[in-house]
């Protein structure tokens, strides 16, 4: 830009060496920028002005016209206090990145909002983060909500676009439109999408009725069970899943039976008989067939697979009369493959059974050669674990090993990808060996960098209070201290991070 290379110009030779051109000032006056009588302040005034351009990344543009009048509420809105607002500038400048979600999770807890002066910047991140918007979107108040209507390029934001009518609704806004309807009246959503059923997109079937994941009821059953037939093997899918997944459906009742046929529990073993051609009616139940008849063993199995990660796994408990833990060794001895495990996990899942979610999380920690939890479901089970299971079963996991943990075992992905916070006898458990490790040259490992993941994950997840007890206790005069330090120290300056964010909340640590 020509006015801005002028400007470097003259700070760098001065102004009394080289003056203020008219081209510029008449560029800073058409700006806006008021200048003043003598030619140093004009030049700071100009250097203000440009900074703050090069910020915004394109030119301000003068306001014609009255701004949208916002709506009132009766519920008060304060904002964060400026000390929170401060917190929350070191995290979005890339500090404490990994705070931000609990930082809001404080906003929300004392019932304020995000400051006005952020709401700019989150917005235009949000667009190509969408993991920020969800993190942010219930903070942002009434304020926000009508600050994001009036820049177009925000709308990718809005739940529904604004002005959109089903008619004319495509591709994602459609389906951003079935969401939208679905939450406010679950008949309705239907209503409309069996409205336009058969002329909608076959490529995007699939998708739509996905979601009617949003106020899933029987209301729902019949239309689904169309939907089996689809000529398309996505939609028939999702059709089977969302139909296994309503409490005591038809397809549910006809899994169970067929599972009745082909496998049983004899002398604590669980035995298969397999059809060796498949049912017609399997077929048309949404079990995808592979393949071509004579169907071999794992052919068969397939099929079997598809039963299981439908049926509502305490299914497993009420007809065997075992506990899950029981069972879920029955299914292992099965198949070495732990593919029966796999289904099991599909099914906790597909069912939001936290009892089998847990149940699978312990035997995963006490089979140390297990791989199923390294599926992406299985990952997935362990990311949702709730806090309550993970501080019922790591902390005495942790407590009864000899050596640290390795970098592949599922406890460190635990961890690692849970964000769910940390008690305290958790957080000791998982420092104390780790602080022995490092006092004890004689015998040091090469292996346990993963450890720098472990202290991030301990600093972002325990208790504030315990900076005293982490920050003590280190023998600095170890010789394996110096390659650790600094990663015990960043662990430590998240830790006080953290203290001083809950100060400014005025919320005990």
């Amino acid at each position: 830009m020509k006015q801005s290379e002028e400007l470097q110009t003259l700070l760098l030779l001065g102004t009394d060496q080289t003056p203020l051109g008219e081209d510029l000032l008449q560029y800073l006056q058409d700006a806006g920028a008021g200048l003043a009588d003598s030619p140093e302040k004009s030049a700071g005034i100009a250097m203000v002005y440009f900074r703050q351009w090069r910020r915004a990344g394109f030119s301000l543009e003068q306001w014609k016209g009255e701004l949208p009048e916002m709506r009132t509420t009766t519920k008060a809105e304060p904002e964060c206090s400026v000390a929170s607002a401060r917190c929350l500038q070191e995290i979005l400048e890339g500090k404490y990145t990994d705070a931000l979600g609990e930082w809001v999770h404080l906003l929300l807890k004392v019932e304020q909002v995000l400051p006005r002066e952020a709401l700019p910047s989150l917005f235009q991140r949000s667009l190509g983060d969408p993991e920020l918007w969800e993190t942010i979107r219930t903070a942002v108040g009434s304020r926000g909500e009508w600050l994001l209507l009036q820049n177009p390029f925000w709308q990718p934001l809005c739940e529904v676009p604004a002005q959109t009518d089903w008619g004319t609704s495509t591709g994602p806004v459609r389906l951003a439109l079935l969401r939208s309807i679905r939450k406010r009246d679950a008949a309705l959503g239907l209503n409309q999408l069996q409205s336009s059923w058969e002329t909608e997109d076959p490529a995007q079937k699939a998708a739509l009725l996905a979601e009617l994941s949003h106020g899933l009821s029987v209301q729902d059953e019949t239309f689904l069970e169309n939907c089996l037939q689809d000529r398309r093997k996505e939609t028939r899918q999702m059709a089977a899943e969302l139909l296994a997944s309503i409490p005591h459906s038809a397809l549910t009742q006809r899994y169970l039976g067929y599972l009745q046929d082909c496998i049983e529990l004899k002398d604590n073993q669980i035995v298969l008989n397999l059809p060796t051609e498949v049912p017609e009616t399997w077929r048309k139940d949404g079990i995808e067939i592979s393949g071509k008849a004579p169907y071999s063993f794992t052919q068969r199995s397939a099929w079997l697979f598809q039963l299981l990660r439908r049926l509502p796994p305490k299914y497993w408990q009420k007809a065997w009369g075992l506990e899950p833990l029981q069972a879920i060794n029955l299914f292992a001895q099965q198949d070495r493959e732990e593919s029966w495990v796999q289904a099991l996990t599909d099914a906790s899942l597909l069912h939001h059974d936290l009892v089998w979610q847990e149940a699978l999380a312990e035997w995963w920690l006490n089979q140390p050669g297990a791989s199923s939890w390294q599926t992406s479901t299985g990952r997935h089970l362990l990311q949702v674990l709730p806090a309550a299971s993970l501080h019922k079963l790591l902390p005495p996991f942790l407590q009864k090993q000899t050596y640290l943990l390795e970098e592949d075992h599922v406890a460190t992905y635990i961890l690692c990808a849970n964000p769910q916070p940390w008690t305290e006898e958790l957080s000791l458990a998982l420092i104390q060996p780790f602080k022995r490790y490092l006092a004890g040259a004689d015998n040091p490992f090469w292996n346990i960098w993963h450890y720098a993941r472990l202290l991030k994950a301990l600093a972002y997840h325990c208790p504030p209070g315990l900076f005293a007890a982490l920050n003590g206790g280190w023998n600095v005069d170890s010789p394996l201290w110096q390659r650790w330090q600094a990663e015990v120290e960043r662990m430590l300056a998240v830790l006080q991070f953290r203290v001083k964010m809950y100060k400014s909340f005025s919320l005990a640590e």
